[in-house]
């Protein structure tokens, strides 16, 4: 059995954080989800996690922000994006800015838990 995990999800859409949360859920995995970056951000100060998955665009603090916020708190804590997202060196520009792992919607659930595994390896 695979190491279970506490995942941060965060994404501003209720319908794609309660589709990613039954798949990580159905393996395991304990999640929580927070519907916005400022949510997120305090989550993560508040509570133990270890990892988060981060959409990009949302409004108000947006995933860049978030993950900068969390990752300057929580250095070691990695963040792995999950986003709709498109553009030009995107991934290469998230990295930069601290991601672990780097997704696109919509993601089938074996690539997101290998992701959550690689970004989690000590």
């Amino acid at each position: 059995m695979a190491e279970k995990l506490r995942v941060l999800f965060v994404d501003d859409d209720p319908a794609a954080s309660r589709l990613y949360k039954s798949y990580l859920s159905a393996e395991g995995h304990e999640v929580i989800i927070a519907d916005s970056g400022i949510e997120a951000v305090e989550a993560a100060e508040r509570s133990a996690f270890d990892v988060v998955v981060m959409d990009l665009n949302m409004p108000g603090l947006d995933g860049w922000m978030s993950m900068s916020l969390i990752k300057a708190r929580r250095p070691k804590l990695p963040v792995v994006v999950l986003t709709g997202e498109v553009g030009k060196d995107l991934e290469a520009r998230a990295k930069t800015a601290g991601a672990a792992g780097f997704l696109t919607k919509p993601c089938q659930p074996d690539n997101l838990i290998r992701a959550l595994k690689k970004a989690t390896l000590k």
